[in-house]
C-alpha cells in the first residue's frame, strides 16, 4: 500500500475543506485534500450555490452582537451558544479572508433587501446552471491559492476509513478506482458536505422515504465523513433536519424544475392540504420548516398548494425565479379549474372536505382569527427574511376562480446535523472529550442548524467560518 505523509489531510474539497487547508498552508503546515469528484469543475455544493453570503439572513460584517442575536432567532436558541459565539465573531474575519482569497464580491438586491452576493450572480432563471458564475470561480480561485502555497487537490479520491492508535487519528486510508492509499497526518480534517445523498442515511435521520425528496444539491453528499467519525467513536449530534425548499413534484423527474422555482413564498400565502383535502401543517411556518415536515411524512408527496388567481399574482410572483410564470414554462404542471368542485376532482380529492378547508380558512383569514384554526394559520416570514422578523406574507382568502393547484414535495439541499465538535472545530468522542488528530468543518457537523424549526443560518458563511477556526486548530503542534 502507498503511504503519503502530510501535516494535514482533508476529506472533501468543498468550500471548507478548501478554506481549511488554505489557512494550515499559510501557517506553514503541508496538506492535501481528498476529492471524490474526478473533474476539473467537480460538482460540490459549494461550488453551485447561488452564492448568498448571509449568516442567519444578517450581514456576516454587521458585527458579532447582532449575528449572535440573529443565529438565537433563526433557530429559536437552538444553536449551540458556545458555536453560536464562536461563528459570530468569526464570521466578519473569515468574509475579508474569503475577499483576499479570491472571492468576488457584490451587493445585491435579493427580495427587496440588500444581501452580499459572490460574483457574477446566477441569472435568474429556472433549472441547474452554475458553471462561470460566482461560487464556481469561487472555487477556482480557492483552489489556485491552495497550489500557490504548495498543496493540492487530489481527485477522484474517496476516503473510506479512519486510521486510529490508541484513541488518537493518524490518517486516513482512502481510494483511486482500485488502489488504496493511506495517508498518514497530524491531523485529519472531515469535510464532506454532509449526508444527502446517501438514501440509507437519509432514511435512518430524515425521512422514511427518500426516493420522494428532490436532490436539490449536488448529489455528491454520502455521508462518508459521517460514517468513518461514527466508527471511530464520534459522537453525533441531532441529524434529523436539512436545509431545503419547497418544489413542484414534477421536479423529482424534470431537472429544469430544481434548484429553482421554489414554492417557498407561494405556500406561505395559499392553504396546503393532504390527499383528503384537509389542512396538516401552519402555512406560515415558512418554506425550510414546511420542508422537512413534508419529508417526515410517511407519504412525503401527499402535499398539494390551494390558491386562486389573486394569490397567484401576488405570492405567486414574489421569488427571484417565481412559480408565475417560471412554473408552467419550465414544464412543471399547474392545476387549474373553473370552482373548487371541479379542482377537487382533477386532483382525486373528496370535494366537500376541500370546501369545508377552504371555508374554515376564509373565515379566519377575513377575520383575522387564523390562530383559531387546527393547526393555526400564521401569516408567515417573507421569503429571504429571519424568522424573528415581522416582515409577513399577506394573507388573501381563496375565494375568486379560477382556482389553481400545484403538488409539492420536498427538495433537499444539504443535512443539517451530523459530527459535534467542539469550538476549536475537534471531534468530540461519545464521552464528551476530544478526539486527538480528528477535526470537521462544514456541513457534516452539527449543534448549529436545525431543531424542531430546522433553524438555517447560512451554509457558505457557517462552513467557512468552522473551517477558519479548523485551519488554525490544525496549524497548532498539538
Amino acid at each position: 500500500m502507498e503511504i503519503v505523509e502530510k501535516d494535514l489531510v482533508v476529506v472533501g474539497g468543498g468550500i471548507a475543506g478548501l478554506t481549511a487547508a488554505i489557512r494550515a498552508a499559510e501557517a506553514g503546515c503541508s496538506s492535501i485534500v481528498l476529492e471524490q469528484g474526478a473533474e476539473e469543475a467537480y460538482p460540490c455544493n459549494a461550488r453551485i450555490a447561488t452564492g448568498v453570503l448571509n449568516l442567519a439572513h444578517a450581514d456576516p460584517m454587521s458585527g458579532e452582537k447582532a449575528l449572535r442575536k440573529a443565529i438565537d432567532d433563526d433557530t429559536e436558541a437552538y444553536a449551540d451558544p458556545a458555536l453560536a459565539d464562536l461563528i459570530a465573531r468569526t464570521a466578519g474575519p473569515a468574509m475579508q479572508w474569503l475577499r483576499a482569497s479570491g472571492a468576488k464580491m457584490i451587493r445585491a438586491m435579493v427580495q427587496g433587501s440588500p444581501v452580499w452576493m459572490i460574483a457574477p450572480p446566477r441569472l435568474p432563471s429556472t433549472g441547474h446552471q452554475w458553471q462561470g458564475y460566482g461560487p464556481d470561480q469561487m472555487m477556482h480561485a480557492l483552489e489556485g491559492r491552495l497550489r500557490k502555497h504548495g498543496s493540492a487537490i487530489q481527485r477522484g479520491m474517496r476516503a473510506r476509513r479512519l486510521c486510529m492508535e490508541n484513541g488518537r487519528c493518524v490518517g486516513v486510508e482512502a481510494e483511486r478506482g482500485n488502489v488504496t492509499i493511506r495517508f498518514n497526518a497530524r491531523n485529519v480534517l472531515l469535510a464532506d458536505g454532509g449526508f444527502q445523498g446517501n438514501a440509507d442515511l437519509v432514511r435512518r435521520f430524515i425521512s422514511p422515504r427518500p426516493e420522494c425528496l428532490t436532490q436539490r444539491s449536488a448529489g455528491t453528499g454520502r455521508g462518508d465523513a459521517l460514517l468513518m467519525a461514527e466508527e471511530a467513536g464520534a459522537r453525533l449530534t441531532d441529524a434529523d433536519a436539512f436545509y431545503g425548499h419547497l418544489l413542484c413534484q414534477d421536479s423529482l423527474t424534470n431537472a429544469l424544475l430544481w434548484p429553482y422555482p421554489t414554492m417557498d413564498t407561494l405556500v406561505g400565502g395559499c392553504i396546503m392540504v393532504d390527499r383528503s383535502g384537509r389542512r396538516f401543517a401552519d402555512e406560515g411556518l415558512g418554506g425550510i420548516t414546511l420542508s422537512n415536515v413534508l419529508a417526515r411524512l410517511a407519504d412525503p408527496l401527499s402535499a398539494t398548494a390551494i390558491f386562486d388567481q389573486a394569490i397567484w399574482e401576488s405570492s405567486g410572483r414574489v421569488e427571484r425565479v417565481a412559480p408565475n410564470p417560471h412554473l408552467v414554462s419550465a414544464g412543471g404542471t399547474l392545476y387549474s379549474q373553473p370552482d373548487l368542485a371541479s379542482l377537487a376532482r382533477a386532483l382525486d380529492m373528496p370535494e366537500g372536505n376541500l370546501r369545508q378547508t377552504v371555508d374554515a380558512y376564509n373565515a379566519a383569514i377575513l377575520t383575522g382569527s387564523g390562530d383559531t384554526l387546527m393547526p393555526p394559520r400564521t401569516a408567515g416570514r417573507a421569503f429571504g427574511v429571519s424568522r424573528a422578523s415581522s416582515d409577513r406574507v399577506t394573507l388573501l382568502p381563496v375565494k375568486t376562480g379560477p382556482f389553481y393547484a400545484v403538488r409539492l414535495c420536498a427538495g433537499i439541499s444539504f443535512t443539517m446535523g451530523g459530527i459535534a465538535i467542539d469550538t476549536c472545530a475537534r471531534v468530540l468522542a461519545r464521552g464528551g472529550e476530544p478526539i486527538p488528530g480528528l477535526l470537521a468543518a462544514g456541513a457534516c457537523t452539527g449543534g448549529i442548524e436545525g431543531g424542531p424549526v430546522a433553524g438555517y443560518i447560512g451554509g457558505l458563511m457557517k462552513s467557512t467560518c468552522l473551517a477558519f477556526v479548523a485551519g488554525e486548530t490544525a496549524s497548532r503542534r498539538n
